[in-house]
């Protein structure tokens, strides 16, 4: 019984620092997922909206049109206007041959950034190209190009909004890229995935996002994202679909048949893991001039952007 009372004292204090720690991760992650769903409330359809339009509204995005630059620093004033003072242009050079005619030219990323607390030296980006083109018909002239890609700039916007607004502060850096001259050959998202800068080999993972605005069904509950991956990335795909299920009602499938267009995939060939967020449903405006906000679902986009929201505060 002696033994016993000694052990019981000796193991008490055991017990209860566990108890304490079980305890304190609980209430750390329930105030995560708190935090997380308060971030999901906030981002809004209008807002999403408000910024395919306002896109829309330049008439065309054009990368080889004289004011593609125009375009980049509209943008790069929306992020600064959020409150991300350092925002930037990242500036590359492209040499294109398009319609038999020869152009050399500077094209344009725009760069915001959230700082890490832990890992500042850690990357997360979230990204989407805000160029546009036009299949048939003068793309110099008029381009809506509200869903390609307006959407997925407007998701990168939203994000970052909202994550400002709330003051986020995640473990790893965020960035958020609105990536130029994708419509011409990946160019922007080519050029930096393939040198970084100071962030060479620290990219933990990059958000895609390109045409996920179409979506005819009115029924949420019918609502589906094509979520693509690469080989190094099914485990982030694995967690993007469990994020999804967690936070939100969206449904989500995997089809890598088009996984090589877009600016996911220069991050893949140079090793680093990427997701490719899709709208489910094949677009009939595609590259014309009936892309349009008019034709795009701005509820159903939010969904996707929300997904991208959770995914990137559930890694950090």
């Amino acid at each position: 019984m002696k033994k016993l009372s000694i052990y019981i004292l000796l193991t008490l204090p055991v017990l209860l620092l566990l108890t304490a720690n079980c305890k304190r991760e609980d209430n750390e992650q329930e105030r995560k997922e708190a935090l997380i769903r308060n971030m999901l409330d906030e981002i809004n359809a209008d807002s999403v909206e408000a910024d395919v339009s306002w896109l829309q509204s330049m008439g065309t995005r054009f990368a080889i049109e004289q004011s593609h630059r125009n375009v980049a620093v509209r943008i790069k004033k929306r992020f600064i206007g959020m409150g991300y003072d350092d925002a930037r242009l990242d500036s590359f050079f492209i040499t294109k041959v398009y319609r038999n005619i020869g152009y050399d030219m500077w094209q344009y990323n725009v760069i915001a950034v959230i700082q890490g607390s832990q890992y500042p030296d850690s990357l997360c980006i979230i990204g989407g190209h805000y160029d546009d083109i036009l299949s048939t018909g003068d793309p110099f002239t008029i381009v809506p190009g509200a869903s390609d890609n307006a959407s997925g700039t407007a998701a990168v916007l939203e994000v970052a909004r909202v994550m400002k607004k709330l003051e986020f502060t995640p473990k790893r850096s965020i960035m958020f890229i609105t990536f130029g001259a994708e419509e011409l050959g990946l160019y922007g998202s080519s050029c930096f995935a393939g040198d970084p800068h100071e962030f060479k080999g620290k990219i933990s993972f990059m958000l895609n996002n390109d045409m996920i605005a179409y979506e005819t069904e009115t029924n949420p509950v019918l609502w589906t994202v094509n979520i693509m991956d690469y080989d190094n990335s099914h485990k982030l795909r694995s967690d993007a679909e469990q994020t999804i299920k967690k936070y939100l009602s969206l449904n989500y499938r995997n089809d890598n048949r088009n996984n090589k267009y877009s600016d996911s995939y220069p991050f893949f060939l140079n090793g680093y893991k990427a997701l490719f967020f899709f709208s489910d449903k094949t677009d009939p405006n595609y590259h014309t001039l009936n892309d349009l906000k008019v034709n795009c679902n701005f509820n159903y986009c939010r969904e996707i952007v929300r997904a991208n929201c959770a995914l990137l505060a559930e890694k950090n």
